[in-house]
């Protein structure tokens, strides 16, 4: 748990379009179908009592790396998102803390089956005092 004044990111995982069950290879089609064009990334936070809905503004960014490559993968990336520290942007209290739990639907692009990739996560504060970052578990598309 964080303290009153901190937040951190807790969980980043690849999901199949529209659930929240982490898979290995979020885009794959059902059995004789074709692969899904589009993955659900689930990002799950908790903020602590003081901060959790003080309306603080922060930056969210979702970067893509596309380890096959040892590059980033811009169109999959889901940069410089503007939120705040309050309802609006999905804190909720719940048991003396505030937990968010946030998901994308990231476009899979042409040309990356068989690709390996992982996100990197990252909150951080206007005035720097509240960071956070996290990896995700590495999945496959197909």
């Amino acid at each position: 748990m964080p303290q009153p004044n901190d937040a951190e990111l807790t969980r980043l995982v690849a999901c199949s379009a529209g659930t929240e069950i982490p898979d290995d290879e979020p885009n794959t089609g059902s059995p004789g179908g074709a692969p899904a064009a589009s993955f659900t990334l689930l990002l799950e936070a908790v903020a602590g009592s003081a901060i959790g809905n003080n309306a603080a503004p922060y930056i969210l960014d979702l970067v893509c790396i596309d380890e096959t490559l040892a590059a980033p993968n811009s169109t999959m990336s889901v940069p410089g998102v503007a939120q705040a520290f309050n309802g609006a942007s999905g804190w909720t209290l719940a048991g003396g803390n505030f937990i968010k739990t946030e998901s994308f639907s990231i476009p899979v692009p042409a040309g990356v089956a068989g690709h390996v990739f992982h996100y990197i996560a990252t909150l951080v504060d206007q005035a720097g005092q509240v960071v956070s970052f996290i990896h995700s578990p590495p999945f496959i598309l197909v």
